[in-house]
């Protein structure tokens, strides 16, 4: 029982050097503190950036951000530069009303958010999506 406590200080001591690595080497505009009952939906729409941008900040974080923990610290990133706007997801949405209501195509729309898959049926509400500038 011991060994394996040791074991368990040995490796949260590992996690956490680790993850304050990888936040010193992140472009982050903010740090957040995991608290109970988060995910990844939420946190991002709370500092209006991407679920995708998110996850790819966070290297320890899974794609479908099933293993977060209390305690732990995410680095929030800088929305892209290439983003004429943002727009958080509502239930109900579906790319090309979208991209119809920013001018653009949901083509456009899906590259500048690429956890889009390619029929769109994975948007989430709540999810911050990238408005890139509408092309002439």
């Amino acid at each position: 029982m011991s060994a394996r406590l040791s074991l368990f200080a040995l490796v949260a001591a590992f996690g956490a050097i680790m993850g304050a690595h990888v936040l010193a080497q992140t472009s982050c505009q903010a740090t957040y503190t995991v608290v109970q009952n988060d995910n990844c939906v939420a946190i991002a729409a709370e500092f209006n950036v991407t679920y995708a941008a998110l996850v790819a900040a966070n290297p320890a974080v899974d794609a479908n951000c099933d293993n977060l923990f209390i305690g732990q610290q995410l680095c929030i990133p800088a929305p892209p530069a290439e983003c004429q706007a943002e727009y958080t997801v509502k239930s109900g949405d579906v790319c090309i009303s979208i991209a119809n209501m920013f001018n653009i195509t949901a083509a456009q729309l899906e590259a500048a958010n690429t956890d889009i898959d390619p029929l769109c049926d994975n948007l989430q509400p709540g999810e911050v999506l990238c408005i890139p500038a509408a092309s002439s």
